[in-house]
């Protein structure tokens, strides 16, 4: 029975989104008869926690602690904002201080003191392969040191890129700009653990080619998928009409065309004959986005939902959304594969040229509006809300049981 070790930040019982494709590889691997093992962080750095996770038969899972006086600091710092308390204005908060110092010994980043804690766990042990899968840095280099240890092949598993998206104006929205003599230690560690590297894996299309351009192992597309495939039936339109958004607005995502779309139509779809959904964190925000374009009446804002019930806006609505921004043109949202697991159309906001768009025209899966034209985003919307419900098919080969399978080819072809 081939062995694997999986390196991974996050891992269930987490509800971290990092933690859902360690977890997918993990149960499938198992499933298909390998060994396999995971060294994750101890739960207590990892909530939220989902207490009705259960633990999955035939993955050993080894957790272990960690020194991370950044992560430490940033959750008591929004602990302390949350708590209302006042603070000096103008004054530098002795957290981003302290932090800004930390960061200068904390490489490759705030992870980096799991590290010797995650190799003290391994001590003895060997494996086939070891699977990194990144960000953060930190799971890349202790899988590096790993194999080495454990005397096994490495592959590097990209869910979200690593130096291509560090800049120095900040532009990718990371947390920060990046000193150029900072961003080149990043690539020279990069390009080493790239070069040890047996093979190397990448969600989107765009991500396969940066890497593919940097080395000369095999760097293959392996995407996420649909957890759960979609309904054979086309699922009947609840009324009123229901556009859902569930999930984050960071990284500069905006609903501003849909919300300027319905502006348009209002006279034609009014508040009881369509509502945009929203089940998330920036309630408040998209708010005042509704008021200013005059359609605060349509908004019905959930708050903040467990996952479950957030996947279940998406069965009968209209159209679920998904927000992509130029900083995060690169990506296949995960909600993407959400949207289409509840067989509901997608209707994309964000680039044109950007990946997502690509695949829901690849799949004839819903509408893309790229926001640049207010009256082309009308015309999308008022076609989107037109469309009689179908199945979609076509979408086999992007279950996330395809994608463990054709991971199960890649790994055993190492072995040969």
């Amino acid at each position: 029975m081939p062995s694997i070790l999986l390196i991974t930040v996050a891992y269930p019982p987490s509800r971290l989104i990092g933690g859902r494709r360690p977890a997918r590889m993990a149960t499938g691997l198992a499933a298909l008869g390998w060994q396999v093992t995971v060294a994750t962080l101890h739960p207590r750095y990892m909530t939220p926690l989902d207490a009705d996770e259960p633990p999955v038969a035939g993955v050993e899972i080894l957790h272990s602690h960690a020194v991370m006086p950044r992560v430490w600091l940033r959750r008591d710092g929004t602990a302390h904002a949350a708590s209302g308390k006042p603070t000096v204005a103008g004054a530098p908060s002795w957290r981003s201080t302290l932090g800004r110092l930390l960061r200068q010994v904390e490489f490759p980043d705030d992870y980096a003191g799991w590290l010797p804690m995650a190799l003290a766990s391994l001590r003895g042990r060997h494996f086939d392969l070891v699977l990194a899968t990144i960000p953060p840095p930190t799971d890349a280099l202790i899988g590096a040191m790993a194999a080495r240890l454990c005397g096994a092949q490495l592959v590097l598993d990209y869910r979200d890129p690593w130096s291509e998206v560090m800049t120095h104006d900040g532009s990718y929205g990371l947390d920060r700009a990046y000193p150029r003599v900072e961003m080149a230690a990043h690539r020279a560690l990069e390009n080493r653990l790239l070069q040890q590297a047996s093979l190397v894996l990448a969600v989107t299309p765009t991500m396969t080619r940066w890497l593919a351009a940097r080395t000369p192992q095999p760097v293959e597309f392996l995407p996420n998928g649909l957890d759960q495939p979609p309904p054979v039936e086309p699922v009947p339109r609840a009324r009123p009409l229901r556009l859902v958004y569930a999930g984050s607005l960071a990284y500069d995502r905006s609903l501003d065309s849909a919300l300027a779309a319905i502006a348009a139509l209002k006279d034609t779809y009014p508040p009881d004959a369509l509502r945009l959904t929203y089940a998330g964190p920036h309630g408040a925000e998209l708010r005042r986005a509704a008021e200013h374009h005059g359609v605060a009446a349509w908004l019905d804002d959930r708050g903040q939902l467990p996952s479950r019930e957030a996947m279940d806006l998406y069965r009968g609505a209209a159209a679920g959304i998904v927000s992509v921004s130029a900083r995060t043109d690169y990506s296949y949202p995960g909600k993407l594969f959400e949207i289409l697991s509840a067989g509901c159309p997608i209707l994309l906001c964000g680039p044109e040229a950007c990946d997502a768009a690509q695949l829901v025209r690849d799949l004839n899966a819903g509408f893309v509006d790229d926001g640049a034209d207010p009256s082309r985003s009308a015309a999308t919307l008022r076609q989107c809300l037109a469309a009689e419900p179908r199945a979609l098919p076509g979408l086999a080969p992007w279950l996330a049981t395809a994608q463990v399978a054709r991971l199960d080819q890649l790994l055993r072809q190492l072995l040969v």
